[in-house]
C-alpha cells in the first residue's frame, strides 16, 4: 500500500471529475469529432468491399471436412454453419479495417454490415485475389493506425495545456510507437489466445452442456491480464513514452488502483455501448441516421478525452508514490 497521507495536494484520479473535464474539453475543441464523424461517412456512402465469393468456398469446404465428427447432427452443422458463415461474409467489409484497435478513431457503422443510404444502395465490390484482399486489408489498417495516432494526439493535446505545435512535431515518433505498441499487444494476445482457443474447442466438444461459460471465463481472464496495459497508448501520446516504457508505466499506475480503474473503463464502455443503441436507431437509408453519427462522435471522442484525463490525474499522483516513474530518458524524443 501507498501512504500518500503527506501529499495531500495530490489525490488520486477520480471518476466523475475525469469524465466532467473530458466532455468539456471536446465540447470546447469541437475539432476532434471531425475524424470519427468523416470514418462513418465513408462507411455510409463508400464502397462495400467483400471477399465473400472469395472465402466462403473454402470455408464451406472446411465445414464439410469436419461435419463427420458431429455424427447425426452432421447435416444441421453444415447448414447452421452455411447460414452463419455467408451472413458474416456478406457483411464484412474490408473497409472495417480502418477502425485499428487499441489505436483508432471509433466508429458507429463498423461491422454493422450496412449497404444502405439515403441515396440507394452502396457499390458491392467483390475480391478476386487472395494477394490483393491480403495488401489492401494491410493498407487500410495501416491508414486507419496513422489516422486513429492524428485522432489520440489531437485529444491528447486538447486535455493538456502543452503547445499543440509541439505535439505535431512529435507525431512522426508517435506512429512508430503505436506501431510497436500495436505488434506487442497482438503478439500477447496471439501467446494468450492459441492456447485457449485449443482448451475451449475440448471442452464445448466434449462438454456441451457448459454451453458460452468458457468463452465467458476466458474473456474475464483476458480482461484481467490486459487491463493493466489499457494506458499504454496515453503514455505515448500525453507523454512522448517509447511504447514499453509507456506500457510499464500503465501497469505502475492500474495496480494500485485496480477497483478504480475497472470502474472507470466499466462506466465508459456502458456509457459508449449503451448510446450507440440509441445512435444506431435510425434505418440506414434514413438521413437521421447523421445525428446519430454526430453523438455517437462526440461521445466517443469525450469518453477518450475523459480517459486522458484520468490517466494525467493518475500520473501526477503516482510521481509523488514513485518519484522516478517519469524521466526524460524514457521519452520519445530524447
Amino acid at each position: 500500500m501507498f501512504d500518500i497521507r503527506n501529499e495531500p495536494k495530490v489525490l488520486p484520479p477520480r471518476l466523475i471529475p475525469s469524465l466532467v473535464e473530458g466532455f468539456n474539453a471536446v465540447a470546447n475543441h469541437i475539432y476532434v469529432i471531425i475524424l470519427p464523424i468523416l470514418l462513418d461517412l465513408i462507411l455510409w456512402f463508400g464502397p462495400f468491399v467483400r471477399i465473400k465469393n472469395l472465402l466462403l468456398p473454402s470455408v464451406l469446404n472446411a465445414s464439410d471436412l469436419s461435419a463427420p465428427a458431429y455424427g447425426q447432427d452432421s447435416q444441421a452443422f453444415l447448414q447452421t454453419a452455411k447460414e452463419m458463415w455467408t451472413l458474416i461474409l456478406e457483411q464484412f467489409n474490408l473497409l472495417y479495417n480502418l477502425r485499428t484497435y487499441p489505436i483508432g478513431i471509433p466508429s458507429l457503422l463498423s461491422y454493422k454490415g450496412v449497404q444502405l443510404n439515403p441515396l440507394g444502395s452502396l457499390r458491392i465490390i467483390e475480391m478476386k485475389s487472395s494477394a490483393s484482399a491480403f495488401w489492401m486489408m494491410v493498407a487500410f489498417s495501416l491508414i486507419g493506425l496513422v489516422i486513429g495516432s492524428l485522432y489520440f494526439a489531437l485529444i491528447a493535446s486538447v486535455t493538456s495545456t502543452a503547445d499543440i505545435k509541439s505535439k505535431i512535431k512529435q507525431f512522426p515518433g508517435q506512429i512508430v510507437q503505436c506501431f510497436v505498441l500495436s505488434i506487442i499487444l497482438f503478439g500477447a494476445l496471439l501467446i494468450l489466445s492459441i492456447p485457449a482457443i485449443c482448451l475451449i474447442s475440448s471442452l464445448v466438444m466434449f462438454l456441451p452442456s457448459l454451453g458460452s461459460l468458457p468463452l465467458v471465463i476466458f474473456g474475464l481472464m483476458l480482461v484481467w491480464v490486459l487491463m493493466p496495459m489499457a494506458f499504454s497508448p496515453h503514455g505515448i501520446f500525453a507523454d512522448q513514452f517509447k511504447a514499453t516504457t509507456a506500457i510499464a508505466n500503465s501497469i505502475k499506475l492500474v495496480r494500485p488502483l485496480i477497483s478504480i480503474v475497472g470502474l472507470f473503463f466499466t462506466v465508459l464502455i456502458m456509457l459508449g455501448y449503451g448510446l450507440d443503441f440509441l445512435w444506431s436507431t435510425p434505418d440506414p437509408d434514413s438521413w437521421m441516421l447523421m445525428v446519430g453519427i454526430f453523438g455517437h462522435a462526440f461521445i466517443s471522442s469525450s469518453l477518450i478525452a475523459a480517459s486522458f484525463v484520468f490517466y494525467n490525474n493518475g500520473m501526477k499522483w503516482l510521481q509523488v508514490v514513485i518519484p522516478d516513474v517519469n524521466t526524460g530518458k524514457q521519452k520519445i524524443l530524447s
